[in-house]
């Protein structure tokens, strides 16, 4: 059983990967690059806002030793901060000069995600018990579901609305069906109950302790949104729709990061509660050679094959952009090491000095989006994900730099007091004669 539940985990991971991508392949396919941009903005609009109020609850819950908070606490502060969130989508869209149906768009792209963090926070318990089978079978599930419902969709109606609705009605049914349907009279003693509870006190301290993170995903999302937010303006929805689908050949490498982020959380955070500094550097150099290996081999097979991949891929209109694809693929090395060691901070507790570091790195991006996005299009919104992924990485650096000193600090407080106990424990022997 062991070994079953090992194959699982990466197998789940892989095929959710690929059927994420296959998202925006299927829609490239199916549709024209103006649908695949709609989609696209749907995203970048939508994103920043949920995922704020996503607030990471599955990292603050595997993290969280003592179990302060009953999973139905988590669970119910997931509904309310998702339901808010969509309100909130709601009420941008209405604000914004586009038509209801690319309005309907955006709401329901959110509501697609949304569904996803609901998800999320049943893997969080899951992987606090390492039950990790539990959430392979779950994107074994969910990633082909949600992908058939959206490919059908699309394939019937030729319009982006109903694909969106497909994906979000895959991604529910999965929900429904398997990922809140675990054992509860098993499960009671580990804290699952599943029942929603309501606790204004517990609740802001929740938010409290989540804000953070919730800031720090929001950081992360606007710097991938923001060129997006420039090509539509400047270049059109064909022009993103081109942008977005080279970048989503990206997100085959972000998934792997996440997947190993994901599985490195707990044992990460236990070091750094054990003061085991040798350890939290073994899990830094898997972080950055993992994003860097991913990025290397993408960065190889972008200039060797890259039109050759963007038209077999795609269609022949995306396999004449194969500078664009090198560039990103530049930016996604930096992003993936980025993002593995992000894991690592996160893990570690240190959450407050990433928001600078992240806020400067959307800064970088907007500067950059501003400046070489009207001059140079898609080449210009390339150079602004380099500019934000590079500021990104340096602060992290910074910030783990810190953590490894803090915890060389206390390694060797902790060794002077033992040391200074030990002719204590001495001196209490009784004597020989």
């Amino acid at each position: 059983m062991p070994e079953k539940r090992l194959l699982l985990g990466p197998s789940g991971n892989l095929l959710y990967s690929a059927c994420q991508w296959g998202i925006v392949v299927a829609l490239a396919k199916l549709g024209n690059p103006e649908q695949v941009g709609e989609y696209a903005l749907g995203l970048a609009v939508s994103a920043p806002i949920v995922l704020f109020a996503n607030l990471q609850l599955r990292a603050l819950l595997v993290s969280e030793l003592r179990d302060r908070f009953t999973f139905g606490q988590y669970l119910t502060f997931r509904l309310v901060s998702l339901s808010a969130a969509l309100l909130l989508v709601a009420g941008a869209v209405a604000c914004m000069q586009m038509d209801w149906r690319l309005k309907g768009i955006v709401v329901m792209v959110g509501f697609a995600q949304s569904l996803e963090f609901v998800s999320e926070i049943y893997y969080g318990f899951m992987q606090k018990h390492e039950r990790m089978d539990r959430i392979a079978g779950s994107l074994l599930l969910k990633g082909p579901l949600s992908l058939a419902a959206l490919c059908g969709a699309m394939y019937i109606t030729r319009s982006i609305v109903w694909a969106v609705i497909g994906l979000a009605f895959g991604r529910l049914l999965a929900l429904l069906a398997w990922d809140s349907r675990l054992n509860f009279a098993k499960s009671e003693r580990s804290g699952f109950t599943g029942r929603l509870e309501w606790n204004s006190g517990e609740m802001l301290t929740l938010l409290r302790m989540a804000l953070p993170l919730g800031v720090i995903s929001m950081l992360i999302s606007l710097n991938l949104s923001i060129p997006r937010y420039f090509v539509e303006v400047h270049s059109g929805s064909a022009e993103l729709g081109i942008f977005s689908a080279i970048a989503s050949l990206l997100t085959a490498g972000n998934l792997v990061v996440s997947a190993f982020g994901q599985s490195i959380f707990l044992p990460v955070a236990r070091a750094c509660a054990a003061l085991d500094r040798a350890k939290y550097r073994r899990y830094v150099v898997m972080a950055a050679a993992l994003g860097g290996s991913l990025g290397g081999v993408a960065i190889l097979a972008a200039v060797l094959f890259g039109r050759d991949i963007l038209t077999h891929l795609f269609r022949p209109e995306y396999g004449e952009r194969p500078d664009i694809l090198v560039r990103l693929m530049i930016a996604g090395t930096i992003m993936f090491i980025a993002s593995g060691l992000g894991y690592v901070i996160t893990a570690a507790r240190s959450l407050r000095p990433q928001i600078p570091i992240l806020l400067a790195a959307v800064i970088a991006a907007a500067a950059t989006s501003a400046w070489s996005i009207p001059r140079y299009g898609l080449s210009g919104a390339a150079d602004a994900a380099l500019a934000s992924a590079f500021v990104q990485l340096m602060g992290i650096g910074a910030i783990l730099l810190k953590i490894d000193r803090r915890l060389q600090r206390s390694s060797g407080s902790s060794l002077a007091l033992h040391g200074q106990a030990s002719p204590v424990l001495r001196s209490m022997k009784p004597e020989t004669t």
